[in-house]
């Protein structure tokens, strides 16, 4: 399968646009976060010239993102565990979803900032049902909030095992 070949510009305003966490990849790849960052953003080096990725660190990215992708299939959310409640007004929710949404996604994305592009909540929100036990909304998970953050799981793992990062112009200088 022929992947879609992307810039490291591209690839970094993907990852700002769905809230990735940045230092799951520069973990992975074994670089510094100011190196990863310094390249994202073109950052001056000592001689004032602006830094981009190596062929090596261009090639760890890429199968990193692989890895990554491959990981993050495990975060799919699986609805109706035996912990599913039916409000008096006809709502059903799984509390049993709070953990996997903080703990798993939470590893690859801003899980505050994910959640409210996906499903619309506010910080009051995520607060209320996902980090308050004492609140009346605590784990009202639905089905639904579950299927669309599946769904956006689905998309960007899609993407990230499709893309593959190339080299920018050689007006750039090179971070090892």
């Amino acid at each position: 399968m022929e992947k879609v070949k992307v810039s490291q510009d591209f690839l970094y305003q993907y990852l700002v646009e769905h809230n990735f966490i940045l230092s799951v990849l520069n973990k992975r790849m074994g670089v510094s976060s100011g190196i990863l960052m310094g390249c994202f953003h073109h950052a001056p080096n000592s001689q004032g010239k602006p830094m981009k990725f190596s062929a090596a660190n261009i090639e760890k990215m890429n199968v990193a993102l692989s890895q990554i992708a491959e990981e993050m299939r495990g975060c799919m959310l699986t609805y109706g565990s035996d912990q599913v409640v039916t409000k008096v007004r006809g709502g059903s929710y799984d509390p049993a979803l709070v953990q996997p949404i903080r703990e798993q996604i939470g590893n690859y994305f801003k899980t505050k900032a994910f959640l409210e592009r996906v499903l619309g909540w506010n910080a009051k929100r995520w607060n209320a049902v996902l980090s308050s036990p004492s609140s009346k909304v605590y784990g009202q998970v639905t089905a639904e909030d579950a299927d669309r953050i599946n769904a956006e799981l689905l998309a960007v793992i899609g993407v990230l095992s499709n893309y593959e990062v190339v080299a920018d112009g050689n007006d750039t200088i090179i971070a090892e």
